[in-house]
């Protein structure tokens, strides 16, 4: 849709342009790594979709238009990036919580409370076992 195509649509299409804009810079972010500005795009989004929903009469009644295909497209294309970024903001919020599991964990582990004791010797709690091997073969 270009710029004149946006001036002259009615207002949910330019939200729908300035939405979907938004998710694909978003998913291509995530997909190269380049997280910083991810949770900056939060209040626009947000702010992005509240305006589509409070439109959702005025969409609904341009779908029955004559040229409601168009825009049917538009919003299948949106709800597929809506769909792709949440898959990958999921992703994103479960790695997190993995490497903040693992984290805890080895510090659990090698700190005070891990396999040696403050004085340097190893903790009751340490990972072999204490049972006697049988050397007899």
């Amino acid at each position: 849709m270009s710029a004149q195509d946006v001036a002259d649509a009615p207002g949910f299409d330019a939200d729908i342009a300035a939405l979907t804009d938004l998710l694909e810079a978003e998913i291509a972010e995530i997909r190269t790594g380049d997280l910083s500005r991810v949770a900056g795009r939060l209040e626009e989004k947000s702010a992005l979709a509240a305006r589509l929903d409070a439109a959702g009469p005025e969409i609904g009644a341009a779908l029955d238009d004559e040229d409601g295909d168009g825009l049917r497209a538009r919003l299948d294309a949106l709800a597929a990036l809506i769909a792709r970024d949440a898959a990958l903001l999921e992703r994103m919020r479960e790695i997190t919580a993995e490497v903040n599991r693992e984290l805890s964990r080895l510090r659990d582990r090698h700190g005070l409370g891990g396999l040696y004791g403050a004085d340097g010797h190893r903790s009751a709690r340490d990972t072999l076992s204490r049972a006697s091997m049988d050397k007899s073969v």
